[in-house]
């Protein structure tokens, strides 16, 4: 028996697609943050890490420290202005968050997975940005804390500094930023290393990395952008001298001879040596923080600072110039070899004259030379964006790839 098909298909009619295997990709969570999500991060981070009592041993040890070095400072500086005090407990309170806040966050993400925490929060309705920004900003608000402790001091240290209230707030706000960067590469660290003993050495490589990596760079790459010259000094021609101008150069008694008669020759060694062009990597100097900090404090001049009401210059200034001076670079004298001419020494020792080998108005220059803390900003913006991201991506889920040994629940 055969048979037929009552309701045969149009002879034009197309076949029927197959049926597709192929399994819908999974877009996962939201990662967008919300203000509502991210201060109910936060108060959980905030509740859930409370310092056990051997924390609040250590920080109150290490407050003690800080005010104990500031009341030493303020003692030994004396009663005229002085910005030391300020500058170093500022140093201090960096040198504090950037080692308390990272230590923190480079254990919220791989410490609440192995503890089965992470896992529930995102089941939840929270977005991955709610749990990255609240992890990253309740381990940055402890360094605001040991901020706001030093509040006290460094209200007297300001009042004796000669700075102005704003240069103190750009300064404090710079650190801020600063500790807010460290602590979000410590987050960073903590999403992509599976132990917390890992994330916390990685956390504090990379915020070393930053403090003497780039010296070190900088230091080593000079003899890459150095130029070799050879040395054109003027010295005098101890051969070619009298008997008399002899006896008055080593004795340097000019009451029967004049030193301008004496006679000099340019460039006696043949010496060749390397001028390095600092200002070809300044900006490696400008990307670390302390500079950045420095950078971001008010110019004080060296020649000026009395008629301008300020203390005498400090750290910060100091620092200020020393960068300045690698960011100008060799001078012209540097370049063509001329070290120090020790015939226009002698003529000036003669009248009655200070030597100018040009150092001291070099010096004053760099002092008023203008900011930059631009490229430093920049990269600590770049390095917190950077971080913040690779924490929301491996917060998002579902995973793509576990980590040997990763707890999900």
């Amino acid at each position: 028996m055969t048979l037929v098909d009552q309701n045969p298909a149009p002879a034009d009619a197309p076949e029927p697609a197959p049926a597709s295997s192929a399994v819908p990709r999974a877009k996962g969570n939201p990662w967008l943050p919300t203000p509502r999500g991210v201060w109910l991060v936060t108060g959980i981070e905030l509740r859930r890490r409370r310092p056990s009592t051997k924390g609040w041993i250590f920080y109150g040890l290490l407050l003690a420290l800080i005010i104990a070095v500031g009341v030493l400072l303020a003692v030994v500086s004396g009663e005229d202005m002085t910005s030391t005090p300020m500058e170093m407990v500022l140093v201090l309170v960096l040198g504090a968050g950037m080692l308390i806040a990272p230590s923190l966050a480079a254990t919220s993400v791989n410490g609440d997975s192995s503890e089965g925490v992470l896992a529930p929060l995102q089941m939840t309705r929270l977005t991955a940005g709610d749990l990255a920004i609240g992890k990253l900003l309740a381990s940055w608000l402890i360094a605001v804390v040991v901020l706001l402790t030093m509040t006290p001091f460094l209200v007297y240290a300001f009042a004796r500094s000669g700075w102005h209230w704003g240069e103190l707030v750009t300064v404090i706000g710079v650190i801020l930023l600063v500790v807010l960067t460290s602590t979000a590469i410590g987050l960073a660290w903590s999403s992509l290393a599976a132990r917390a003993v890992a994330s916390v050495s990685l956390a504090h490589l990379t915020t070393g990395a930053l403090l003497l990596g780039t010296l070190l760079v900088f230091i080593f790459t000079q003899p890459l952008v150095s130029e070799t010259v050879t040395d054109t000094s003027r010295s005098v021609d101890y051969e070619a001298l009298t008997d008399e101008q002899r006896v008055a150069y080593e004795n340097w008694d000019w009451s029967e001879v004049d030193p301008a008669t004496l006679p000099c020759v340019e460039g006696q060694s043949d010496w060749s040596y390397g001028v390095p062009h600092t200002e070809r990597t300044a900006w490696l100097l400008l990307a670390n923080p302390v500079v950045l900090i420095g950078e971001s404090s008010p110019i004080i001049s060296y020649d000026t600072w009395e008629q301008d009401g300020r203390a005498a210059p400090g750290m910060f200034a100091q620092m200020h110039s020393w960068v300045s001076d690698m960011r100008i670079g060799p001078s012209e004298a540097d370049l063509a070899g001329q070290r120090y001419d020790e015939c226009a020494m002698l003529v000036a020792d003669a009248n009655g004259q200070a030597y100018d080998d040009g150092w001291q108005e070099q010096q004053s220059t760099a002092s008023v030379y203008p900011r930059a803390p631009w490229i430093g900003l920049g990269v600590e913006a770049v390095l917190l964006v950077g971080s913040v991201w690779i924490v929301i991506a491996r917060l998002r889920v579902p995973y793509k790839k576990l980590r040997q040994g990763t707890r999900v629940a």
